[in-house]
């Protein structure tokens, strides 16, 4: 070219800026100052002020100037971006700056020359960087598409969520309207039901962290021993929302068991990715080390149901669990998932949630699943949720059918998988092992709303049978 205007001199802060982060040194609040850009300059492209020299010549101390605050304002928007959104999107970002300028020179150029070989070697230039431009909005298009997706799933997960945990969200809005109302009396009548307890654990989240869970006694004239209920609820649920959808939904259940509600740390129960890295299998069997202590117990029989993200952890609890009280386990919309089960073998957890270590869960056990067959949440036929994240994608399961049947055969079932139900319960077609021992609800023209399916009867026949 035979000119060099100040659009070369942006080029030159642009290229500086994206091959070196070394002397963006300043505070990333503040503005750079005009002794910061010039020792940019003078340590990592000392030619280029020259060029300054020669702005100053021809424009003057205005010209000067205004090239130094548009090196700048560029240096801001980089350390912004980069803040905001990671040096990679940052360098992203002065090289299409660059480009931009570099473009404009090379168009410029192009005009000025009247060599025709030269006119097709800058065309050629113009053509790559223009081809450049296009795959970079090709790219942010896809990337744009792909964060749309995710905020769809995440949108998906948060309705699933919503609808798993209707009943107590119900529960729990009715309890404060009517709390407000009743006042202290409500409180009193909470704290004669529910007690407050708590196991205190360290992990990489909290350190003696007191975890909290609630003990129902049924006030009963004679004082014989019951059977425990650990209920776990589902990924943003709580203790005090299942409480009440509990004792609304299966009040029997409530006069005949111990009814117990933990709390998941971050409203969450530690299965592969989830939010909590908390150990709660050590937690669950933490409370029933305590409660087995107590007269009022029948120590050899505790049941463990969870609704969603609740019942993994159940099935977690099954597969590595070595403690001899537990009788039932009743796992609400969520079958085993892949890193559960690979196929071939259980997995246990392991420190790192990496699921390598093959396990063999104890026999003898009895074990209940419901899903529904319309989830959008978990397929029922397994397969990758849209939803729920997991390491490098979204969490696998096993389908619901063969999850069961891979419970039955650990249990000692020795048959052939069942292809049609046993029997129909309305809409719930039942897979029955064992005599009973392992079964499974097909909830038909259900979702993760399945819960709702499982009456009280129907739950009261799978935890009075033997």
């Amino acid at each position: 070219m035979k000119t060099l205007k100040i659009s070369s001199l942006l080029l030159a802060f642009a290229a500086v800026l994206a091959t070196s982060t070394h002397c963006l040194q300043a505070e990333e609040n503040d503005r750079p100052s005009v002794e910061h850009v010039l020792e940019f300059l003078k340590e990592k492209m000392p030619e280029s002020m020259e060029l300054l020299e020669r702005v100053r010549d021809e424009e003057g101390e205005e010209g000067y100037q205004e090239v130094v605050e548009g090196a700048a304002d560029l240096l801001v928007e980089y350390l912004e971006i980069k803040r905001e959104e990671g040096v990679e999107v940052a360098d992203s970002f002065l090289n299409e700056e660059r480009d931009q300028i570099r473009l404009k020179i090379l168009v410029e150029a192009w005009h000025e020359t009247d060599e025709e070989a030269e006119k097709r070697e800058i065309k050629e230039e113009i053509e790559k960087l223009i081809g450049e431009q296009i795959d970079r909005e090709f790219d942010h298009g896809r990337r744009e598409l792909e964060a749309l997706k995710e905020e769809i799933s995440e949108i998906e997960e948060e309705l699933a969520e919503i609808d798993e945990n209707r009943g107590e969200i119900i529960a729990e809005e009715l309890a404060e309207l009517l709390s407000e109302e009743e006042g202290d009396d409500d409180e009193e009548r909470e704290e004669e039901r529910s007690r407050k307890f708590s196991i205190t654990q360290s992990w990489s989240q909290e350190k003696n962290y007191k975890r909290p869970y609630w003990v129902n006694v049924p006030k009963l004239k004679n004082k014989k021993p019951l059977p425990v209920l650990i209920f776990l609820h589902g990924n943003g649920g709580n203790p005090k929302g299942l409480q009440n959808m509990v004792f609304g939904r299966y009040p029997e259940i409530t006069r005949q068991f111990i009814t117990v509600f933990p709390e998941g740390y971050r409203e969450s129960w530690n299965i592969v990715s989830e939010r909590s890295k908390a150990d709660d299998r050590g937690f669950i069997e933490a409370i029933i080390r305590e409660l087995a202590k107590r007269d009022d117990v029948r120590k050899e029989e505790f049941t463990i149901m969870g609704i969603s993200n609740g019942a993994a952890l159940v099935n977690q609890i099954a597969i590595e669990t070595k403690l001899p009280n537990i009788k039932n386990y009743v796992s609400v919309v969520s079958p085993l998932n892949g890193f559960q089960h690979d196929g071939k073998n259980f997995k246990a957890m392991g420190k790192e949630n990496d699921y390598r270590a093959i396990t063999k869960p104890l026999s003898g056990k009895r074990l209940l699943n419901i899903s529904g067959t319309d989830d959008p949440l978990i397929p029922y036929r397994g397969g990758p949720s849209k939803a729920i994240p997991a390491k490098d994608g979204k969490l696998p399961f096993v389908d619901a059918e063969e999850s069961i049947f891979l419970w039955a055969k650990q249990m000692g079932f020795e048959g052939e998988k069942l292809a049609k139900p046993s029997r129909l319960n309305g809409k719930i077609e039942v897979f029955s092992y064992l005599d009973g021992d392992v079964v499974h609800f097909k909830v038909k023209e259900h979702g993760h709303n399945a819960t709702q399916a499982l009456k009280e009867d129907l739950l009261l026949d799978f935890l009075r049978d033997r």
